[in-house]
């Protein structure tokens, strides 16, 4: 099963039956207001998007965990409300994207890095060995990304590969244009996502359409879709 709907992940969460996920696997608006160097907006990104964290915990089966993106300035925010929803958490991952973002040029240091936190429904164990917690992978170049904010899809299949096993569910609730989805399908893992824009849930099924039959290698292959 790979299926991506349009629509409110406060809404179409509902529909995912309670503890059938191993793994919610996702990238929520920040609330930093973000505008990329083109003008796009993201939605709902007014304050940090925290409210779909229940229904996570809730689809999540015990022993599976949640992967959750967010940034230095609003991590704590985004842990409280892990917590309040029932997850604990484990650790705190680094991802290394190669090269500088915005930001005060005068004031603040080149943001090189994004933060991930992992937490846990219950008791955990890798299925292989333990990772590490920094992840060094460039970001999508401009001219190749599909989303303003989109996440590289090696990424995503090594997060994957390490909490997850083969025909595990992975959810993700802000899907944009499908790197999750892509990843899932690549890793060999079934896939349910959710994305508000209409243009992005387009691209995402296409791009989840042309993994299927592929495989991750590692060989960073994994870009092309």
């Amino acid at each position: 099963m790979q299926r991506l709907v349009k629509g409110d992940a406060m809404v179409k969460l509902r529909s995912v039956k309670t503890e059938s996920a191993q793994l919610v696997l996702t990238d929520p608006p920040y609330g930093i207001g973000y505008t990329s160097r083109t003008g796009v907006r993201i939605k709902n990104d007014e304050h940090p998007f925290i409210w779909w964290m229940h229904d996570a915990f809730r689809i999540c089966k015990p022993g599976g965990g949640i992967l959750c993106f967010t940034r230095w300035d609003i991590q704590d925010s985004f842990k409280l409300a892990l917590e309040s929803a029932g997850f604990k958490i484990r650790s705190q991952i680094v991802w290394d994207k190669g090269g500088g973002g915005k930001g005060d040029l005068r004031a603040q240091f080149s943001p090189r890095h994004e933060l991930i936190w992992w937490a846990t429904k219950g008791r955990f164990a890798f299925p292989d060995k333990r990772p590490m917690s920094v992840f060094p992978i460039a970001k999508p170049s401009n001219h190749k990304r599909t989303h303003p904010t989109e996440k590289p899809v090696e990424l995503l299949c090594q997060l994957i590969n390490a909490t997850t096993r083969s025909g595990d569910l992975v959810v993700d609730p802000f899907s944009g244009t499908g790197s999750c989805g892509v990843a899932s399908t690549l890793c060999g893992r079934r896939f349910f996502g959710v994305e508000l824009n209409a243009k992005y849930a387009m691209i995402a099924r296409r791009r989840i359409a042309s993994a299927r039959g592929n495989t991750y290698d590692g060989s960073r292959k994994s870009t092309e879709f």
